[in-house]
């Protein structure tokens, strides 16, 4: 069996009998389809609803995913430069670390709401809180674990405080950072779902509010089948540029 069968054929094959057990419940009609509808019903509320709605919806919802995403590493990375640079950066900062995430997000939501308006802004700092935690606590990690026969052989090059930053500490904690990024998209759209619930105009939260209330749950297992999509075009985002920017870490690299 080549590489990719073995990467491609087990998912598929679970897939598969997933669906093949959705199909054999809601045939029986043992339940009702208000609770678990048929993938065809599932299908035709997709293909119906795309073009009036969900289409829009689910633009706005991935605008606020990755914006959300993008303002989270960009604060995460330039405070883990910061605190390379000065390490009382980092400690002093570390326990605001830990208070953005000890702050349920069901209590931010609505604050940011009130504050910032229905518009993206909310979604996309709720996001933004998500993917910050695991992304910086990955890199402060991978900076403070650095093999130090690295450091000593840089040393012995007569390397300044600087170079070891860029050339021997950043490149060695970007695997740890990409690795706690890889969490945090594959849970962003949901957080930014979430932000929606708490007041917006549009996006698939707002959508899965109108539908729920009516029991339209064809319609709503859509966007969900909507969003385990966008998690995992997000993630494999994320795995390409790990590969661009870390090449040496890909199994390729190891190879």
């Amino acid at each position: 069996m080549t590489r990719l069968a073995a990467r491609v054929l087990p998912p598929s094959v679970t897939v598969a009998l997933l669906l093949a057990a959705w199909i054999a419940v809601t045939s029986t009609g043992s339940v009702p389809v208000y609770v678990i509808p048929s993938p065809r019903a599932v299908a035709a509320a997709l293909v119906t609803n795309w073009g009036d709605t969900l289409a829009s919806a689910t633009w706005l919802t991935l605008a606020e995913t990755c914006a959300g995403i993008g303002l989270g590493v960009a604060v995460a990375v330039a405070m883990v430069i910061a605190s390379g640079y000065l390490s009382v950066i980092g400690t002093a900062l570390t326990p605001l670390l830990v208070a953005s995430q000890a702050i349920p997000t069901i209590v931010i939501g609505p604050l940011l709401t009130i504050v910032l308006g229905y518009g993206m802004s909310p979604k996309v700092i709720v996001v933004a809180l998500l993917c910050f935690f695991p992304v910086a606590l990955n890199l402060m990690a991978g900076i403070r674990d650095v093999d130090r026969r690295l450091i000593d052989t840089m040393r012995t090059l007569h390397a300044g405080w600087s170079a070891l930053l860029w050339r021997v500490r950043i490149p060695a904690a970007a695997p740890r950072g990409f690795a706690g990024l890889r969490i945090c998209v594959t849970f962003a759209p949901v957080a930014a779902v979430f932000a929606e619930y708490t007041g917006s105009t549009n996006g698939i939260g707002y959508l899965m509010l109108q539908a729920i209330p009516r029991l339209a749950t064809d319609f709503v297992f859509a966007q969900v089948i909507v969003l385990t999509l966008m998690s995992g075009l997000l993630l494999g985002a994320v795995t390409l540029l790990e590969r661009l920017i870390c090449p040496w870490n890909s199994p390729e690299g190891h190879s």
